[in-house]
C-alpha cells in the first residue's frame, strides 16, 4: 500500500473487501473442499457478513476440488462454476 494504514487510510480502505460491503450485487462463493489456500470457514464468514448488510450470497462447496480446480475449465469442478456464472447472467 506504500505506507502505514495511518498514512494512507484511503488506500487501505479501498483494499479491504470488508469495507466495500454491501456490494449491492448477488455473490456466489465457490470453494473446493480440498483447498489448502482458503480456510474452510472463510466463505461462510464472508457470506454472513455480507447478508447482514443486505447482500444476497450463495456458498457452494465442491467436494474433492482444490484451490485451482475452480478456475480450471478442464477440471471436474468447472461444471459447477459454469452453471453458477450462467445462472447469475440469467442464462
Amino acid at each position: 500500500m506504500g505506507r502505514s494504514p495511518a498514512e494512507f487510510q484511503d488506500r487501505y480502505r479501498a483494499g479491504s473487501t470488508r469495507d466495500l460491503l454491501p456490494l449491492g450485487l448477488p455473490q456466489v462463493l465457490i470453494r473446493g473442499s480440498e483447498d489448502d489456500q482458503i480456510p474452510p470457514e472463510m466463505p461462510g464468514r464472508w457470506a454472513e457478513l455480507a447478508r447482514r448488510q443486505g447482500d444476497t450470497v450463495t456458498v457452494t462447496m465442491i467436494p474433492m476440488a482444490d484451490h485451482l480446480d475452480v478456475i480450471d475449465p478442464q477440471s471436474k469442478a468447472w461444471a459447477t462454476v459454469q452453471t453458477a456464472v450462467l445462472t447469475m447472467l440469467g442464462g
